[in-house]
């Protein structure tokens, strides 16, 4: 070998100082709001699938009485639209602050979830909160005059345009882990050479 230059000196210690920098502005924000994103996705796609499996199920047993004024409880509590606004925010920011500072393939990733859960508040927004405004407006259950009527009309396609819901929404939650996990396994060399 020859005579070693100023660029073999300083190139092994020069780079992990840049990629350390660049990590602690760049990509440790985007996994924090990428790990932040996933937490929040779980807890609607939780909240989803234990009324797939647990509420709307029990609730199919219930006299009609009992079925309507549940669900009627179930609108008025607030955690639920701060959650799915939440879950939302999260990921296109996480997408946002993954394109500029992640791995590309966490990126599509990360856009895939966000894409997923578009469609799970497309449910939502045409056919689920439709229906919860609709048995709202029945008003007093102790006044409906056909209490049966109320619940087929909501009972069916709510449950249905559930179900959609919570395999979207659990795809959604795999897509955000799996971008998480390529977001921190993925060396800094190659995330600036894959763009």
């Amino acid at each position: 070998r020859g005579p070693m230059t100023d660029n073999d000196v300083r190139s092994p210690v020069a780079e992990p100082v840049r990629s350390a920098r660049h990590r602690v502005d760049g990509e440790g924000w985007t996994g924090l709001v990428l790990g932040a994103a996933l937490v929040a996705m779980a807890l609607v796609a939780g909240r989803i699938y234990t009324f797939s499996v647990a509420v709307m199920p029990n609730l199919a047993g219930a006299d009609d009485r009992t079925f309507v004024v549940t669900m009627q409880r179930f609108n008025e509590n607030p955690a639920f639209q701060l959650t799915f606004t939440g879950a939302l925010v999260l990921t296109a920011l996480a997408a946002v602050l993954q394109r500029r500072h992640g791995p590309a393939v966490a990126t599509r990733w990360t856009v895939a979830a966000l894409v997923l859960y578009a469609i799970v508040l497309a449910v939502t927004f045409g056919i689920n909160i439709p229906l919860n405004d609709e048995i709202d407006r029945a008003g007093d259950p102790d006044r409906i005059s056909d209490l049966a009527q109320v619940r087929d009309r909501f009972e069916g396609p709510w449950v249905a345009a559930n179900i959609v819901r919570t395999l979207l929404s659990t795809a959604a939650v795999a897509a955000l882990a799996r971008a998480l996990f390529l977001h921190g396994h993925t060396p800094a060399d190659q995330t600036r050479s894959t763009r």
